[in-house]
């Protein structure tokens, strides 16, 4: 409140499980004793965030630390940023092991977000609109579809 410094709060996911593929053992210690969140504790943080945050203007969900489907349902539960289009993330992906894909094209996200009910827009640093996107298709309301990922 004092400073206004804060842009953005980004909640990530505690990565819990890490076996290496080459040689099989356990590279991450505390894992006997910690858990990874799950999707709804995950969600409850983005809502609480949003509530508590009132002096931070945006929450961003980073999809590759909640997977997919979480990372569109943080868009209802307060986030209002979805961020990871970077090519390709590896590690996180190796670590997380549920299923988060390595690579997601910039379609791809755009569509997770229209999926999700909201309408891209592409932003720079400063949260400044560079692009607006086409919102969801409503069409697709009436018949669920598979997301294309």
């Amino acid at each position: 409140d004092e400073t206004g410094g804060f842009q953005v709060f980004i909640p990530l996911r505690y990565q819990h499980d890490f076996v290496d593929m080459k040689d099989g053992k356990v590279r991450n210690k505390l894992q006997a004793r910690t858990q990874m969140a799950t999707g709804t504790e995950a969600l409850k943080i983005f809502a609480v965030s949003r509530l508590l945050f009132d002096n931070v203007p945006h929450v961003k969900v980073f999809w590759v630390m909640h997977g997919l489907h979480t990372a569109q349902l943080a868009l209802q539960h307060g986030a209002d940023d979805m961020d990871g289009s970077v090519v390709e993330y590896k590690i996180t992906h190796d670590a997380d092991n549920y299923g988060t894909p390595n690579k997601l094209t910039r379609e791809d996200l755009l569509d997770l977000i229209r999926d999700a009910g909201f309408r891209p827009v592409e932003r720079n640093t400063r949260y400044e609109i560079i692009r607006e996107y086409d919102g969801p298709d409503l069409t697709r309301r009436d018949e669920p579809q598979p997301m294309r990922v």
